[in-house]
This record gives structure tokens, sequence and C-alpha cells, in this order.
């Protein structure tokens, strides 16, 4: 719609000075309808920041405090497999990566009370550490749903790298070619999972902002709002690149609070891409 409303205008420049016809009318409709258009345009990366900071002020204290929970709960539940199964036969690779898909779900639905923490943060709700675990309590069993989706994608992915894993096992870590060739092909796999999910970005945030949706409803939102937006989610992850960089060099200390302006930039990329897409549905309706 945009690229054809200068056309019109230089089409039709004429004609707009005289009495108003069909035509001219059904003009002064399109370059209004663009005009709602243009008016609804996505924020920038540096005004989603901008604002990520501002509701940020005053309540790092809780995210950070919430950030290390999770990372421990994570951290320790991982673990779990490696220690209960620590065999190499088939049957302990097999149950191995039976209770980490488990344990996957499990993270999911943490996950999901992570968004909804962060969906009231940003809205200017009252919000606490509590709220991580908002989705053991709602919504558990549209959590696991989605984050099972999430899980099969990931597995289907990571599945040349893990075969690499059984089959030729590192036994040295003199056997540099054969770890280069591990990190390689888990690398691959990894960049395919993140290019497939990019259209699955929003859906723990549409699971709770729309709880009437049915899990595939929301993975048909999902794709749909976030068609033509994709790389611009990418590109505003990589643009946090730079400090992530520089908390290497504070021991991952940092992060407690990088990550928190991560999310909550997120956060705002996905309400400004809601509040975007309500715009453009108003203007269809006229």
């Amino acid at each position: 719609m945009l690229f054809i409303i200068p056309n019109l205008v230089a089409s039709f420049k004429k004609e707009l000075f005289y009495p108003l016809k069909s035509d001219n009318i059904i003009v002064l409709f399109i370059l209004w309808k663009g005009m709602v258009i243009m008016m609804s345009n996505y924020k920038s990366f540096s005004e989603l920041k901008r604002l990520a900071r501002v509701q940020l002020q005053g309540k790092y204290g809780t995210l950070i405090g919430a950030l290390l929970i999770q990372e421990l709960l994570v951290f320790f539940v991982s673990g779990l497999p490696a220690a209960l199964l620590p065999g190499t036969d088939t049957l302990s690779n097999t149950l191995y990566y039976i209770v980490s898909f488990i344990i996957q779900l499990i993270a999911g639905v943490l996950q999901a009370g992570v968004s909804f923490m962060y969906l009231k943060a940003a809205c200017g709700m009252e919000f606490g550490i509590g709220d991580i675990f908002y989705c053991f309590r709602h919504n558990t069993n549209k959590a696991i749903k989605i984050q099972f989706v999430l899980a099969v994608i990931n597995a289907i992915c990571m599945l040349p790298s893990d075969i690499l894993t059984w089959k030729y096992p590192i036994t040295s870590l003199e056997a540099y070619d054969e770890i280069i060739m591990m990190y390689s092909v888990a690398l691959l796999c990894m960049l395919v999972y993140v290019v497939i999910t990019l259209a699955f970005t929003p859906v723990f945030y549409m699971m709770l902002d729309f709880p009437n949706y049915t899990v595939k409803d929301i993975f048909k939102n999902s794709i749909e709002v976030m068609k033509g937006n994709k790389m611009r989610y990418f590109l505003l992850d990589l643009s946090f690149f730079p400090l992530m960089f520089v908390s290497v060099f504070t021991c991952g200390i940092a992060l407690l609070w990088v990550i928190p302006y991560m999310n909550m930039t997120s956060t705002n990329f996905y309400l400004d891409l809601m509040s975007c897409r309500t715009k453009q549905n108003q203007a269809d309706e006229f």
C-alpha cells in the first residue's frame, strides 16, 4: 500500500482539484487509509529499548531475583538426566533424551510465567517473583502443549547432531577434528532451529494475552503476526550482542541486568506488533 500511494498521487494530482467524482472519492479513501497505515508504523529498536529502560526503573531487584530463581531451577533440573542416567548404552541414551524432553516441557511452563511477569511489568501492573510460577497454576496444559510443539521442533532440528554424538562419542580432548565437527554440526542445527522458531516468538505472550485462543489459534496467529517481522526480531536480538560480549569481562554478572533489559525489550516488541495490527485491522474495517 505504501508503495502505490505516491503513484496514485501523481496520476490523480490534477483530477483532485475538480469537483469530487466517484473516482476521486476512491482515491481520497485510499490515501486516507494509507495515512492510517503509515501512522501505525512499528517502533524503532531505539524506541523499544528506551521504553524498556524507563519501564525497568525501580524494578530491577524483582526481575533479577526472578531471573536467578529461574536459572538455578533450570540448571539443577537440567543436570538430573546426566546424574540419573550416566551410562552410554542405547537404553541409557534413550532414557536420557526422554527425561530431557520432559524437563523441556517443565522449563516451557516456567518460561510462560516469565512472559506473564514481563507483560505485567510492561503494562504498568503490579508484579512479583511468584509470577514466574503463574502457569503452573493457570493454563498449565496449554503451556505444556505449546512447549511440546517447540520441543519437537528442537528435537528434529538437533537430530543430526545427536546422531553424530551417539555414533562417534568423543573420548579424548585431543580429538580436535572430531570436536570441531561436532560443535559445527550442533551450531548449524541450532541455527536452523532459531530460524524456524522465529515465527513462534510471541506464542507465550499470545497465550496469556488471548486466553480463549486454542493452541492451534496461538501458533496460527503467531505466524501471521511475525510475517515480515522475523528478521526485525532477529536483528533486535542481535543488537544486544555488544552488551552480551562486554558481560563476559564481568564473569557474567552484568547479564543479571542485560537479560531483563532484553526480555523487556522483547515484550515491548510484541506489544508494538499487536498495537500496529489492531490499527491496521481498524483501518481495514472502513
